[in-house]
């Protein structure tokens, strides 16, 4: 055994990195990339079956945690490998905005399906364009910070932890913000229906809004917990306990991909669109009878 280094071993003069402190567990990676990987698979069904191709983000977002924890699992074996290391941090960081992604689109298109486009607070064809590009903004700053440990250099490592922080800092007041967007949207529904909720009853509108609020929450709970894991830094109790990544990392994007297999957005859009054009059909033969 060598003496301790700042940041791993000291084996015959040479620091060895340390990645991890604790062994990944290997079953329990490789049961959430099945998980992942199944969930996925639904997804790109559902892709087809609705012409969902804003949820192209979404299903790269599934792919990426599903290869992530490919990654930690094998890291079982090879906990001092970078190759591994780097390819579940790099994925497991860059899979939320890409989930998110799909959820910003999500709110403007429900808006319109339903009528209320004019109770966004801010236009959808401007509020989904400025929120992708937040989301684009986090994304490369979680996926630069996860390349830069690479080298193994020390002071790269450091840099990384201060660049992703950064990014998950701006992830969670974004998301925070998109949670009361969501909320107000739905409150002015509650308070004036619109015309399409009015003449269909069975338009449930109320469940979509509560899963883009749910779906948003886990990934603020997931943003919180890994924002807390950076702060702490090496010697922190998140990052030096394996089952935080699982309970509140794995499950809550795998609750993400879940609620939205059970209540598709794209279901409610395809409707509202042949509601939409029921009612330009039948204003047109009114404007036509008179």
């Amino acid at each position: 055994m060598g003496d301790e280094g700042p940041f791993g071993p000291v084996v015959n003069g040479t620091m060895v990195v340390v990645f991890y402190e604790y062994r990944p567990n290997r079953e329990a990676g490789f049961a959430f990339l099945a998980l992942f990987a199944l969930a996925t698979f639904g997804h790109i069904v559902y892709l087809f079956y609705l012409r969902a191709w804003s949820f192209i983000p979404f299903i790269l977002g599934g792919l990426a945690e599903a290869f992530g924890y490919y990654g930690r699992a094998m890291s079982h074996d090879a906990p001092d490998k970078v190759g591994p290391w780097i390819l579940q941090n790099l994925l497991l960081l860059a899979s939320p905005p890409l989930l998110a992604a799909s959820i910003y689109m999500t709110l403007g298109r429900i808006a319109i399906a339903v009528g209320a486009r004019n109770y966004m607070p801010i236009n959808p064809k401007l509020l989904t364009p400025l929120y992708v590009l937040i989301d684009i903004g986090t994304l490369a700053t979680q996926l630069g910070g996860s390349i830069l440990p690479a080298s193994g250099d020390p002071s790269a490592i450091e840099l990384s932890k201060k660049v992703v922080l950064g990014g998950l800092i701006a992830q969670l007041v974004a998301l925070t913000v998109f949670i009361f967007i969501t909320w107000l949207v739905k409150r002015r529904i509650n308070r004036t229906p619109t015309r399409v909720i009015l003449e269909d009853p069975s338009v449930n509108w109320k469940n979509h809004f509560r899963a883009i609020m749910a779906v948003t929450l886990l990934i603020v709970v997931r943003s919180i917990v890994r924002t807390i894991e950076y702060l702490q830094g090496e010697d922190g109790f998140v990052i030096s306990h394996e089952e935080f990544i699982y309970v509140f990392d794995a499950l809550p994007m795998f609750l993400v991909m879940i609620i939205y297999l059970a209540l598709h957005p794209g279901r409610l859009i395809r409707h509202g669109r042949r509601l939409s054009m029921k009612e330009k059909f039948e204003d047109r033969l009114l404007n036509a009878n008179l």
